[in-house]
C-alpha cells in the first residue's frame, strides 16, 4: 500500500466490548515488534523545536516534543480492571469498551515548555503550538502506518485516561500532556463486537470547502 492509498483508506473505526467479558489477548512478541515499528514511523515526524531540557534528563531523553507509552493486550486489561475498582480513576463506558477489545493502547504525550504561571500547565505561546502540532503529525503518521499494514485504529483524545491520577497509575511524568490516546484492534473479532465509525466521517466535505487559491 503505498502513502496515497493509506491516507485514502484510513477510517476512524472503534471496536467496543462488554468490559465484564474482555476478549482473549492472542497477539504476542511478533505484534509488540509491529508496535515498535510503527511508532519508529510515527517518530519521522517533522519538528520544529526541540524538548525542553528539562524533558531530557528524565527516563526519555529524546529531543523530540513527543513521548509514547505502549501498552499490550495484557496491559490493556490489567488497566481496566484497575478503571473498574479504583473511584479516583472511574472510567467512562466508552473507554473500558475499547480497552476490553484492544490489542495495545498507545498513548502519546508533548512535552510543554516551563510555564510563568503556577497555574497553567503550560503557556499559550508559538513554541507550545508548535509542539502540538509535530505530536499531531507524528500520531497521523502512526495512524497511516498502522492502516497501511492492515491495524485497525482510533485516535482518542483519552477521556479519563488524561486525569492525573491514572497518568501517575501508568508511570507517566506529571510534566506531559496527553494529547491522544491511540488503541490499535485485533483485524478479527466476534459478530457480537460491537464498532463505531469516527462520528464525523459523513461531515467530511469536498476540497472546495476547505481550500482555496490565493491570488495576488
Amino acid at each position: 500500500m503505498n502513502t496515497e492509498e493509506a491516507i485514502q483508506k484510513r477510517r476512524t473505526l472503534k471496536l467496543r466490548v462488554n468490559p465484564d467479558e474482555p476478549l482473549p489477548v492472542t497477539k504476542g512478541e511478533e505484534f509488540n515488534k509491529t508496535i515498535e515499528r510503527l511508532i519508529e514511523l510515527a517518530g519521522q515526524a517533522p519538528f520544529h523545536y526541540q524538548s525542553a531540557e528539562s524533558h531530557q534528563k528524565k527516563k526519555l531523553t529524546g529531543a523530540e516534543p513527543w513521548r509514547f507509552h505502549v501498552l499490550d493486550g495484557e496491559s490493556c486489561r490489567q488497566l481496566l480492571k484497575s478503571l473498574k475498582k479504583e473511584e479516583p480513576m472511574k472510567a467512562s463506558d466508552g473507554i473500558k469498551q475499547m480497552l476490553a477489545a484492544a490489542d495495545a493502547l498507545i498513548l502519546a504525550t508533548w512535552l510543554p515548555e516551563r510555564s510563568r504561571s503556577l497555574s497553567r500547565k503550560f503557556h499559550p505561546n508559538v513554541k507550545n503550538m508548535e509542539h502540538i502540532a509535530a505530536t499531531g503529525a507524528a500520531i497521523q503518521n502512526l495512524l497511516l502506518a498502522a492502516t497501511a499494514k492492515g491495524v485497525i485504529n482510533y485516535w482518542s483524545s483519552g477521556g479519563c485516561l488524561r486525569k492525573p491520577k491514572v497518568l501517575e497509575f501508568l508511570g507517566i511524568p506529571r510534566q506531559e500532556i496527553l494529547l491522544g490516546a491511540v488503541f490499535l484492534f485485533p483485524d478479527e473479532y466476534p459478530d457480537s463486537v460491537q464498532t463505531k465509525p469516527g462520528k464525523n466521517a459523513e461531515a467530511r466535505g469536498n476540497l472546495t470547502d476547505y481550500m482555496e487559491w490565493v491570488e495576488l
